[in-house]
């Protein structure tokens, strides 16, 4: 794990395990200083797919449409199948360690909405064609279709939308 965290300069440039990816610009008038502006999706060669927010949160499923992973709130959370462990990096001179709590049912439910409503907002605006492709490195077909195709598979889900646990390193 790297000792410090910084924001990826360019997601499009770093994001090189997204095999198909693309930026896309959302026209605001929201006064609002947390909507995003800036979005960009990628598919894995194994067809999972990752969408930032900016730069926060960002969520990664699997090919089904499950979570995997996600960033949120400069908190990282890794699915347990049944919940979502939150994951808190605690830093010392020395060294930096990971603090693991597993969500209560309520807070996983506040996650899932959360989550829900970000990815609900961005298939609105890809049906409504008022994204603008920044930029775009395809491997295959048509990223606005493909990100909204796999978008209704995530949010058909509803409350069984975690992957099985991803086993950490031994």
């Amino acid at each position: 794990m790297a000792r410090v965290e910084t924001d990826k300069e360019d997601l499009m440039v770093e994001a090189t395990a997204l095999v198909s990816r693309a930026e896309f610009r959302r026209e605001t008038n929201s006064e609002d200083e947390t909507a995003w502006r800036i979005v960009t999706v990628g598919f894995r060669r194994d067809n999972s797919f990752t969408v930032y927010f900016e730069q926060d949160p960002f969520y990664q499923f699997d090919v089904k449409g499950l979570l995997r992973r996600s960033f949120e709130g400069g908190l990282l959370f890794r699915t347990q199948s049944t919940t979502l462990a939150q994951l808190r990096r605690i830093r010392t001179d020395g060294q930096t360690t990971l603090s693991r709590t597993d969500l209560s049912a309520a807070e996983l439910e506040e996650f899932r909405l959360r989550m829900r409503k970000h990815l609900e907002d961005l298939q609105r605006e890809f049906a409504d064609g008022t994204l603008t492709m920044l930029r775009c490195v395809a491997a295959d077909s048509d990223m606005q279709t493909r990100t909204g195709h796999f978008l209704s598979t995530v949010l058909a889900h509803g409350a069984a939308f975690l992957a099985p646990t991803i086993r950490g390193r031994k």
